[in-house]
């Protein structure tokens, strides 16, 4: 797995993750953002996910304590990548079940959910 905090401008966390994502990238990813949400700010996170292949098989992603304290701290959330993943990311993130926007761009649009993210 290849996981990297691209950068964090102001309140735009861009994210780069290939290969299967541990449940150690998604607890890296939720700290920066508890970061920024101390700091008062409205959270977008932006993901591109390149040759992504799901999630590590273990016990440790019924943990739901940071979507249930921050969950809502969150404005947007833009994820990148192959449409295959589309329904199960949208599952994973919680599409429809918090106040998130949440949308799925293709490779072709991530220039469009970079603007979609930040606006």
């Amino acid at each position: 797995m290849s996981f990297k905090i691209i950068e964090t401008d102001d309140d735009v966390i861009s994210v780069r993750l290939s290969g299967l994502m541990r449940f150690a990238d998604q607890q890296a990813l939720q700290a920066r953002a508890r970061s920024l949400i101390e700091q008062g700010k409205a959270v977008r996170v932006l993901v591109y996910a390149d040759d992504f292949q799901g999630w590590e098989r273990t016990d440790d992603w019924s943990d739901v304590g940071f979507l249930m304290e921050h969950g809502d701290d969150i404005a947007k959330m833009a994820i990148v990548g192959d449409e295959k993943w589309k329904d199960d990311v949208f599952l994973f993130v919680g599409k429809g079940l918090r106040k998130t926007e949440i949308e799925f761009f293709t490779r072709d649009d991530h220039s469009e959910a970079e603007r979609w993210v930040r606006a």
